[in-house]
């Protein structure tokens, strides 16, 4: 799944003006969210993540390949050492050594103003990070954690040199290492001068709108991308994007809809590429017996913390119709919390829709008349999502329940999340760290020895689900951590603290005269592009 088939749409028609091709040397991307920082730690979101791929490099690339590592191998059975790839240097010409590495970690796990970095909880059970010599590092953990090359994709290498760190660097759990005073802001990563990687780009200018100059790394150490210049621009209004890729604006726009492919298909001057994807859509529901934000029923209860209530929400949606008629076939209804096509994934039946059965249900639990409740949604985040949360508002009206459909800035909706105060919300979660990432970061009970439970919105606590997810948070065996896999997906799945909807593929727009073969986890970087 780490690469996608690109679909040709070569069509008859005639544009009503040519355009012409950008210059070889450049690429124009428009991204249909801003991305937040340049500095690569704090933020999760795919955009922000796009922007630093460019810059900056981990030891195991998305698709599972060695990148700065070159081979990684347990030497017992909590300690894990990877050999580094030599000939690396960082832009600034600083070579790369294992002292980097205990630097990123330190960087990493230290908060920042109190708040963690993107993977913090995910490397709790990482105890010590040693330099054993210049090219070879070692992870120690609390206990066998076998996923922690999968996490450590995301640990983004920064130079020690560049930040004035000298000499041998001890790690610690909290991040201080002793180097609290020389680690980079925010701000220093904005402005460029700490934004220093070894990746294929290097920063010309970053805004604090989410625009991006990138100028070609001409001493990178794999092969050189074709493109010299990088443009970047966010334009989070569709129809703005697809406006100016048919304008000549911009050579590739990520996201397009249902309605701009109609346009796209109608044009030979342009195309587009899609894979099925590793996000996850889903609505959260906070399933706890004391209350959730928005919901509200006569006898003053939360309906949502009964599992009948959940399984007729869910019964109540039409998934097939949603990717239909919503996403022309480029989505793929969700049978549970992880593509079914993925590697890894359970096989599970696919989500029955019935009307009648999910009236039952409610009727049994004790809401025949129904309840009021609000539902969540980012208007600027995911493709189509407030037209998904309309469908969804319908077929839980019809079920009986009074639904008020609330969407707002991504940046808002983050805030009141992250505070709690929604009790039904629409999300996107991506899994290019297995099958099992969603459920063990949403559901599971937060266990930071463990990686477990980070961002459990839902407040689930189910005995038999802890019990499968803590087994396979240590198992090394991969056979018997597929089954647990399973089995907490099942007991997810049953139990419905979340209601699986579909799962996205990513999309991209571009000229015609363009070879995109994009990656199923969606981030939208240059590398990717070709000119035919």
């Amino acid at each position: 799944m780490g690469r996608s088939f690109v679909t040709a749409l070569l069509l008859a028609s005639c544009s009503a003006f040519v355009v012409s091709p950008a210059s070889a040397e450049t690429l124009r991307m428009a991204y249909g969210t801003a991305p937040v920082s340049a500095d690569p730690y704090p933020y999760s979101d795919t955009q922000t993540g796009s922007l630093a791929e460019h810059v900056f490099e981990m030891l195991v690339g998305l698709d599972d390949a060695p990148l700065l590592a070159t081979e990684w191998e347990w030497d017992s059975p909590t300690s894990m050492v990877f050999k580094l790839r030599e000939g690396v240097n960082f832009s600034n010409g600083a070579p790369f050594v294992a002292r980097d590495v205990v630097y990123s970690m330190c960087r990493m796990m230290y908060r920042v103003d109190g708040r963690a970095n993107v993977v913090t909880s995910a490397l709790g059970p990482v105890t010590n990070v040693v330099a054993v010599d210049d090219h070879t590092v070692r992870f120690e953990t609390t206990a066998p954690y076998p996923i922690i090359t999968q996490k450590l994709k995301f640990l983004k290498i920064l130079s020690a040199e560049a930040a004035g760190v000298e000499g041998d660097i001890t790690f610690d759990q909290d991040g201080d290492c002793g180097l609290v005073d020389a680690y980079p802001s925010q701000a220093d990563f904005d402005t460029g001068s700490a934004a220093i990687g070894t990746g294929p780009y290097i920063y010309e200018s970053f805004q604090s709108t989410g625009d991006a100059d990138l100028v070609r790394n001409e001493n990178y150490w794999g092969e050189l991308p074709e493109w010299d210049r990088v443009e970047i621009r966010s334009v989070p209004n569709n129809g703005a994007r697809i406006a100016g890729l048919l304008a000549g604006d911009y050579d590739i726009v990520e996201r397009p809809s249902a309605e701009d492919l109609q346009v796209i298909e109608r044009d030979e001057n342009f195309d587009f590429s899609t894979v099925p994807g590793l996000q996850t859509m889903f609505i959260v529901l906070d399933t706890s017996a004391d209350g959730a934000g928005g919901v509200t029923a006569a006898d003053g209860s939360n309906p949502l913390a009964d599992t009948r209530v959940r399984q007729a929400l869910s019964m109540a949606i039409d998934r097939n119709a949603i990717t239909e008629r919503l996403f022309a076939g480029n989505a793929t209804p969700a049978s549970q919390f992880a593509p079914s096509y993925m590697p890894g994934a359970p096989a599970m039946p696919d989500l029955v829709t019935d009307l009648d059965q999910a009236k039952a249900l409610l009727a049994e639990a004790g809401y025949a008349d129904g309840f009021a409740l609000e539902l969540n949604v980012p208007a600027d985040r995911y493709t189509n999502g407030p037209l998904v949360a309309q469908a969804i508002t319908q077929y839980w009206t019809r079920l009986g329940v009074d639904v008020t459909l609330r969407t707002e800035p991504w940046s808002v909706f983050q805030t009141r999340r992250t505070e709690g105060e929604m009790g039904a919300f629409m999300y996107g979660w991506g899994h290019p760290q297995g099958a099992a990432q969603l459920i063990s970061g949403a559901f599971a009970q937060r266990n930071d020895d463990l990686g477990l439970g980070a961002a459990n919105f839902s407040n689930y606590n189910s005995p038999a689900f802890e019990e499968a997810m803590q087994a396979w948070a240590v198992e090394v065996d991969p056979a018997r951590s597929q089954e647990l896999v399973a089995e907490a997906m099942k007991q997810a799945v049953a139990d419905m603290p979340g209601i699986p909807l579909y799962y996205n593929h990513e999309l991209w727009a571009h000229r015609a005269d363009i070879e995109l073969v994009g990656g199923a986890e969606g981030r939208t970087v240059a590398t990717m592009a070709r000119s035919k």
